[in-house]
């Protein structure tokens, strides 16, 4: 009988990769620490408003928003750098206590109407990735064709439509100064 592994801890590779398939209205996806992300504008917020929140929750560091339009977008959030090329791309910093949430424009602006609400909502609570805390570059690259965003092969694909890739980084990265890619339904 073989001698049993005392004080051996097995490896456990490191999770580099997740896929989620993100279900959205016209809007935008968002990525965000839940923990530091003010939901909360107005019970009456108007576009413009909308759009300053996010930019000023960036600048915080609590929130990455880009627009999207409808769809079943699948999200491949990379642990580190990425060297996917797409057909758009942009970065952005953001700051996380441990736990990061990627959520759409129906559950941010839930929370930016009513208090109450919190995210991640209900709904979206396996949707909470936990990392590393601490400052991140993100960058995000759609790998699709902009024009081609309501076709069929686009909301079938089985690929990637957007990579997040999370980088740590121990320098401040500038926020963005509008959010990129949204129509502003």
């Amino acid at each position: 009988m073989p001698a049993p592994n005392r004080g051996v801890i097995p490896h456990v590779e490191s999770m580099t990769e997740k896929k989620l398939t993100i279900p959205a209205d016209y809007g935008c996806l968002a990525i965000l620490d839940p923990e530091s992300y003010v939901g909360f504008v107005s019970e009456d917020w108007a576009i413009e408003g909308l759009k300053k929140h996010f930019i000023d929750q960036n600048k915080c560091g609590s929130l990455i928003s880009w627009g999207c339009s409808y769809g079943n977008w699948i999200v491949k959030l990379v642990f580190g750098s990425s060297n996917e090329v797409g057909v758009r791309s942009f970065f952005s910093g953001l700051k996380t206590n441990g736990k990061l949430l990627i959520t759409t424009y129906d559950s941010l602006t839930m929370a930016a109407q009513f208090e109450d609400v919190s995210l991640p909502e209900a709904h979206e609570v396996e949707r909470v990735i936990e990392v590393a805390p601490g400052s991140y570059r993100v960058t995000v690259i759609q790998c699709f064709k902009t024009e081609q965003a309501e076709s069929d092969d686009v909301f079938n694909q089985t690929i990637p439509h957007y990579i997040v890739a999370l980088e740590p980084v121990n320098e401040e990265i500038p926020p963005i100064k509008d959010v990129p890619w949204f129509e502003g339904y």
